[in-house]
């Protein structure tokens, strides 16, 4: 029995470790599901992977792809009530997010992005959390990624369904924003 007792503070600090969010601030002023967010900066980073045609314009461009993100991050924040339509708190998100743009054999159909993402709040320059994540793709739900991979297989994943990935990737960063704080 007292060796239950001394795992419990173990496993714990363990779990209080493993949190994805880095806290600046003590106590957070951040409340999960509650704190309201201005969109700030967002900067995507495009990388072209292996096949792309050089000269093919028939996939979004970097600006494209950043404005496709921005609409994305800001229809997902307001379904989750966390968008400030003011800025009286004057809490800022920025968000970074590097997209390597993976293409099938012949350059004219893609794979899933390979993705990393960085998320910094802050409030009147004084940085309050940041959470990221790397290495990592779109996985959507079983059925769904199944024809996914189909697609790709029959090299049919294309420009038209690239934004499903913009969707996809929006969605993660906003249920973990949604999640910061006590």
């Amino acid at each position: 029995m007292k060796t239950s007792l001394a795992i419990l503070p173990v496993l714990f600090l363990a779990a209080c470790a493993s949190s994805p969010y880095k806290y600046y601030v003590e106590p957070t002023p951040l409340e999960a599901n509650k704190t309201k967010y201005e969109l700030r900066n967002l900067e995507v980073n495009l990388r072209l992977g292996d096949g792309a045609k050089p000269g093919d314009e028939s996939f979004a461009t970097q600006a494209q792809l950043r404005d496709e993100f921005e609409k994305s991050l800001r229809n997902h924040m307001k379904s989750k009530n966390i968008l400030a339509t003011d800025n009286s708190d004057n809490i800022h998100v920025d968000v970074s997010i590097d997209y390597l743009r993976r293409f099938n054999i012949g350059g004219g159909s893609l794979n899933k992005p390979e993705l990393a993402h960085t998320v910094t709040i802050s409030r009147d320059g004084e940085k309050l959390a940041s959470f990221s994540q790397s290495g990592y793709t779109t996985k959507y739900g079983y059925l769904d990624d199944a024809a996914v991979n189909f697609e790709i297989a029959a090299f049919s994943w294309d420009a038209e369904d690239e934004p499903k990935d913009v969707e996809l990737v929006s969605e993660i960063i906003v249920k973990d924003l949604a999640k910061v704080g006590s």
